[in-house]
C-alpha cells in the first residue's frame, strides 16, 4: 500500500551535523555482519572508468580514477545539480542551477570546452545513446525540457512538462525521455518533442533509471520508500518494490539483473532482483546517501553522500562496502564514464599527380615535369617524400627545383607543412637526344613517406608517357 505522505521536498535536503564515519555493517539474506572500510586501492592498469561528481557546495565537479581512487577537482559552474555522461566516455554534462547552463567537460583533458546557456534553472541533465542530443530540465517554473544539439551546443527547441523535473533519464533505443517530477513520471517522445503519457505516482518520485533492454523504468519514490516499476510497453506501473524510507538514488546493472536504490533515511543501499522483485542484500551506510552509479562492467557501486562530502564504494558481487573516497563538498550528484576510446590516429592523405609538357628545339630539347602534391586533409598538416623513376634509367634529370634531389633514373622530392587543403608544385626535367629515334620517356612518380600516416593508397601514384623521333619532335600523351 502506498504511502499518502507527500512533504515538499527542498532541492538539497538540509545539512545535519555530521556523524562519525564508523564501522559500516552489511544485512544479508537477514544476517548482519561488521564490515569496515578499507583502504582504498591504488592498482596500476589500463585507464579504468572515473567517477564525475557533482559538488553544489564548492562550484566543482570531483573526477575520481576507480582503480587508483586518484582525485582531481574540475572548476564548473557556480551551483552544479546534476551531472551525466555521454556513452563514448568522451563528454560529461553538468548542470549549473544558478547560472541557467550546462558545462561541457572533455574527459581526455578534464578541462571545460564550454557551457551551454539553457536561460533556467538547469537541473536534470540526460544524454541521448548516440550522444547527438542533451536533455535539460529546469527547476523551478512553469517547467521545460531544453533540447540541446551538442555537436552545434544550442538548444534547438525546448518541452513544456508543467513542474519543476526533478530527474531524467533516456530509454536505451533513444525514443523516450522519462522525467521525475513532484507528482509522476512524465513521458516525452523524443522524435516528436511532445509529452506522450504521465503517470501518478504520489510518494514523491526522485530519480529514474531503465534496465539495459528498455522494457521497464525503475523509480525511487522518497516519501513512500519504495521503487515503482514501469513497464515501458504499455506506459504503466507494473509493480513496486519497498526499499526503505527516503528512496532515492537508482541504478541497474548492465545485464539487467539487479536494480540498486539509496535510501537516505536507512541508511542503506539496497539491490533487488528484477526477476522476482525480491531483496537481494541491503548494505547500511552512514549518514545519508543520495545518488550512486555503477561501473560500466557492473562491479562496483559509487554513493554521494552529500551530508559527510564523501563517495561510498560498494563492491557489488559481495555487497560489502570497499572504501570511501573524499569527494568535495555537499556532493549531490554522480555518473561514471567509460573509458573514452584513444584518439584515432592522425591521418592526411597526399594525392599525387603528374604533368609533362613537351619542349622541342634542336639544340636543347626537353620534356618538363610538374609534380604536384595536395593534402586532402581537412584538419592535419602534412610531410611527404615522392620518388619518380625515369626510363630509360641512365639519363639524369636537370635542372631540378629546391626540395628535390637527381639521380640517373631517378628524381627524389620532399614535400613539408603541408597545409589541409593546400598543394605544392616541384619541377624537373629530362634532356631529349637530338636523334632519338622514337625512344619511349616514361615518367612514374610515387609517394614513399608521409607524415603522418596516408590513408589512401589509391592517389600515391601517377605516370607520364612521352615519345621522341628527335629532338624537334616529341610527343606527350
Amino acid at each position: 500500500m502506498r504511502s499518502t505522505l507527500q512533504a515538499p521536498r527542498p532541492r538539497r535536503r538540509p545539512r545535519p551535523a555530521r556523524a562519525a564515519a564508523g564501522a559500516l555493517a552489511l544485512v544479508l539474506a537477514g544476517t548482519a555482519a561488521p564490515v569496515l572500510l578499507a583502504a582504498p586501492a591504488h592498482a596500476a592498469g589500463p585507464a579504468a572508468p572515473v567517477a564525475y561528481v557533482a559538488n553544489a557546495g564548492r562550484g566543482t565537479v570531483t573526477a575520481v580514477d576507480t582503480a587508483t581512487q586518484q582525485v582531481r577537482q574540475i572548476a564548473v559552474g557556480a551551483d552544479p545539480a546534476r551531472v551525466a555522461a555521454s556513452a563514448d566516455g568522451r563528454h560529461v554534462y553538468v548542470t549549473d542551477h544558478a547560472g541557467g547552463s550546462v558545462s561541457v567537460i572533455g574527459t581526455d583533458t578534464g578541462a571545460v570546452l564550454g557551457a551551454i546557456a539553457t536561460g533556467g534553472a538547469s537541473q536534470a541533465v540526460a544524454v541521448s545513446p548516440d550522444g547527438a542530443r542533451l536533455y535539460v530540465g529546469d527547476w523551478g517554473g512553469p517547467g521545460r525540457i531544453s533540447v540541446i544539439d551538442t555537436a552545434a551546443g544550442t538548444v534547438t527547441t525546448t518541452v513544456p512538462v508543467g513542474a519543476t523535473v526533478e530527474d531524467a533519464a533516456v530509454s536505451p533505443d533513444g525514443a523516450s525521455l522519462y522525467l521525475t517530477q513532484a507528482q509522476g513520471v512524465t513521458v516525452v517522445d523524443t522524435l516528436t518533442n511532445t509529452v506522450a503519457a504521465t503517470l501518478a505516482l504520489p510518494g514523491s518520485p526522485r530519480q529514474v533509471a531503465f534496465a539495459p533492454d528498455g522494457k521497464h523504468a525503475y523509480v525511487t519514490e522518497y516519501d513512500a520508500g519504495v521503487v515503482a516499476v514501469i513497464d515501458t510497453a504499455a506506459r504503466a506501473v507494473s509493480g513496486e518494490i519497498g526499499v526503505y524510507a527516503g528512496a532515492d538514488g537508482v541504478a541497474v546493472a548492465p545485464d539487467g539483473a539487479h536494480a540498486y536504490a539509496t535510501s537516505a533515511l536507512g541508511p542503506t543501499v539496497t539491490s533487488v532482483d528484477t526477476a522476482t522483485g525480491r531483496t537481494a542484500a541491503v548494505v547500511e551506510t552512514p549518514d545519508q546517501p543520495g545518488a550512486l552509479a555503477l561501473t560500466p562492467d557492473g562491479a562496483q557501486l559509487w554513493v554521494a553522500n552529500p551530508v559527510n562530502d564523501y563517495l561510498t564504494v560498494v563492491d557489488v558481487a559481495t555487497a560489502a562496502v570497499t572504501g570511501h573516497v573524499h569527494a568535495g563538498d555537499h556532493p549531490v550528484d554522480v555518473t561514471v564514464a567509460a573509458p573514452a576510446p584513444p584518439a584515432p590516429p592522425a591521418q592526411a592523405d597526399l594525392a599525387v599527380a603528374l604533368n609533362a609538357a613537351a619542349v622541342p628545339a634542336l639544340l636543347g630539347g626537353r620534356i618538363d615535369y610538374t609534380l604536384t602534391v595536395t593534402n586532402r586533409s581537412t584538419t592535419t598538416t602534412a610531410a611527404g617524400t615522392v620518388s619518380t623513376a625515369i626510363t630509360p634509367g641512365g639519363l639524369t634529370p636537370t635542372p631540378v627545383a629546391p626540395g628535390c634531389t637527381a639521380a640517373p633514373g631517378k628524381v627524389t622530392c620532399t614535400v613539408t607543412g603541408l597545409a589541409p587543403g593546400a598543394t605544392a608544385t616541384r619541377t624537373f626535367s629530362l634532356p631529349v637526344a637530338l636523334l632519338s629515334l622514337g625512344t619511349a620517356y616514361k615518367a612514374t612518380a610515387t609517394r614513399i613517406a608521409a607524415t603522418p600516416a596516408d590513408p589512401n593508397p589509391a592517389n600515391d601514384s601517377a605516370s607520364r608517357g612521352c615519345t621522341a623521333l628527335t629532338a624537334l619532335i616529341i610527343n606527350c600523351g
